[in-house]
């Protein structure tokens, strides 16, 4: 059997016995020592695993020299001292004199503690050969996963290695910390988090002020809910297919979860603005928006441009916010302009630039620019993107856009 299987064998056996064991020793015997089997350990092998160890340096205290109820030898040297107390003890109180074995015995690099249900493992991460007074890791014999087995197994004789140990022993520490805030994150986005996703999509123009942020916590809770929906999905459709992949008929890929920017943007549209989110038209949009004006006026067709600014983006349109052909992105790392121009049409537009495509939500194209001024060298772009648009009002589709004002400029 593979380690999680002798360890949950292990389990039953602990809740079967655990209500009879009484005193440190029976537990050590019912309890402890079937556990350092499990890990592949001759418990039976004094040279290997050694009772009562008592080193060199060892103090008298009360008349009787200190000692470790178990250190476990590899390479012919101890590699780990283990504390024993009653199964019925907690195994946070210990006199300190593991610690001081700890110490003073520099091939020793992990301690641990048991009542023989929970072991806390300790190491030296705060300080050199100076055991550390908070656990890095502990399992639970009565209720564990499969990861915390994971975590386990270099702890195994087949896998220990003193040198390592401690780069796991940080790695498990760093994994647990991020875990935590992640979890936080996710459940509760902090402010400072809602404000890099924000940068990150680049969808707000303009200064991100606290009304901004305030209004896009509940849109990043639901584009979170959203990616972390279609995750489990996809992972509980891979898991249903498993047993089909002999099948003649091939199963469809489920489709790839949304990114980050298209979970917000979409997101975003379904969350009502608030009325009392404040909205700064910023002077590069109006410069934006007069060149964007000055080029489409050169067309042979002749339709009033309007601008409707908001907290997400700058769009620029035909009189009503539903007829937009651009829309200017200027707040995050770098200013964009996104059209419903397809993405080849962009590329060969845009000759210079650096264009890609968006989610359909929000367009079809993306240009990368540094300054206004550079509206100027993507006129081509801007009169295909203003007269396509014009072409499109003309045949009208039913489009439950907003009716919300906007300003106008002929």
């Amino acid at each position: 059997m593979g380690l999680s299987e002798d360890l949950r064998q292990l389990s039953e056996q602990v809740k079967k016995r655990q209500a009879f064991i009484k005193g440190e020793e029976a537990t050590k015997q019912a309890l402890i020592l079937p556990f350092l089997q499990v890990l592949g350990y001759d418990v039976y092998d004094p040279t290997e695993t050694q009772p009562e160890y008592v080193a060199d340096f060892a103090k008298k205290r009360g008349g009787v020299l200190e000692k470790v109820d178990y250190a476990l030898h590899l390479k012919g040297q101890p590699a780990l001292f283990i504390e024993c107390k009653a199964a019925d003890a907690a195994p946070e109180d210990h006199d300190g004199q593991l610690s001081r074995y700890f110490n003073a015995t520099p091939s020793v690099r992990i301690g641990v503690v048991t009542n023989g249900i929970r072991y806390r493992f300790f190491t030296d991460l705060q300080a050199q050969n100076m055991m550390d007074s908070v656990p890095f890791m502990e399992f639970n014999i009565l209720s564990f996963t499969e990861r915390e087995v994971e975590l386990l197994r270099p702890f195994t004789k087949e896998a220990f290695n003193s040198e390592s140990i401690q780069g796991h022993a940080e790695e498990i520490i760093f994994v647990g910390k991020v875990t935590a805030l992640i979890n936080e994150l996710l459940r509760n986005p902090s402010e400072s988090f809602v404000r890099f996703l924000l940068a990150e999509v680049e969808l707000v123009s303009g200064r991100v002020t606290k009304n901004v942020v305030e209004r896009f916590i509940p849109i990043v809770k639901k584009a979170i809910q959203t990616t972390l929906l279609d995750m489990m999905t996809k992972s509980i459709q891979q898991e249903i297919a498993l047993p089909n992949v002999q099948a003649v008929t091939p199963v469809a890929a489920p489709p790839a979860p949304p990114s980050a920017a298209e979970s917000l943007q979409a997101a975003a549209s379904a969350v009502e603005p608030s009325s009392g989110t404040q909205i700064e038209t910023t002077e590069v949009e109006l410069e934006i928006f007069r060149i964007v004006q000055r080029i489409c006026a050169e067309s042979p067709i002749k339709q009033t441009v309007g601008y409707k600014d908001s907290a997400s983006y700058f769009g620029i349109n035909l009189g009503k916010v539903t007829s937009w052909f651009l829309r200017a992105f200027t707040n995050g790392k770098k200013k964009s302009l996104v059209s419903r121009v397809p993405l080849e049409q962009a590329l060969m537009l845009a000759k210079g630039f650096e264009v890609e495509a968006t989610p359909e939500s929000i367009g079809k194209s993306r240009v990368y620019f540094n300054a206004p001024s550079d509206i100027e060298k993507l006129r081509a772009l801007v009169l295909v993107a203003y007269e396509d648009e014009v072409k499109r009002q003309s045949s009208p589709v039913p489009d439950g856009g907003d009716s919300s004002t906007e300003v106008v400029a002929s």
